[in-house]
């Protein structure tokens, strides 16, 4: 079975994810499954803005259908966020799958300073989604840039999201209904 990984901290899960997610199928060959991999924490000294791990793993699950999937390895084992621990950790649980990765070009500017990059690079390959804003540059050996004439992309991201909601201002057209209502149920990210 061909597997896509799609790491994030969903927080909180947007419609762009949901973009990225279901045009995975169309872009990537012969894909069966794309499973969501939300972080336990943020390598990148992000974590004093994440909402409780049990809000963000809720609110990722409200992303999944038959075909998409989530995996709790990082969550579950309290992994340090440096993405080459749950590739290796589902690797070995999973060897009858191949595993790809799919990341935003948001993240290649900074994709050197990823622990062990090197050898991840070497272990799986790499879908890059393009984002708005984001040229999809450098790409690395392992890399593939996801591009087509009518593939969507945007500029909405979890910190826009939660920006906006800070300034009181609607988010109806950023996530998807049952994460708005999540987030408002259990006060988040005010």
């Amino acid at each position: 079975m061909n597997i896509t990984l799609f790491g994030s901290s969903f927080n909180p899960p947007h419609l762009g994810h949901q973009l990225v997610t279901s045009q995975a199928f169309e872009l990537i060959p012969s894909l069966n499954e794309l499973w969501l991999l939300p972080m336990y924490q943020h390598v990148f000294n992000k974590n004093t803005n994440l909402a409780p791990v049990k809000h963000r793993l809720a609110m990722a699950k409200i992303l999944e259908n038959h075909k998409i999937k989530t995996q709790t390895c990082e969550i579950d084992k309290k992994m340090s966020g440096n993405t080459i621990e749950p590739v290796k950790y589902l690797q070995q649980k999973y060897p009858q799958h191949n595993f790809s990765f799919l990341m935003g070009s948001d993240q290649l500017k900074n994709f050197t300073q990823w622990g062990s990059w090197q050898k991840l690079l070497k272990l799986i390959p790499f879908y890059i989604y393009p984002r708005v804003g984001f040229p999809p540059k450098p790409l690395y050996p392992s890399m593939s840039l996801l591009n087509h004439p009518l593939q969507i992309i945007t500029n909405v991201s979890s910190t826009m999201v939660r920006k906006r909601l800070q300034n009181k201002l609607t988010i109806k057209h950023l996530v998807p209904e049952k994460v708005a209502q999540y987030i408002k149920t259990n006060q988040l990210y005010l």
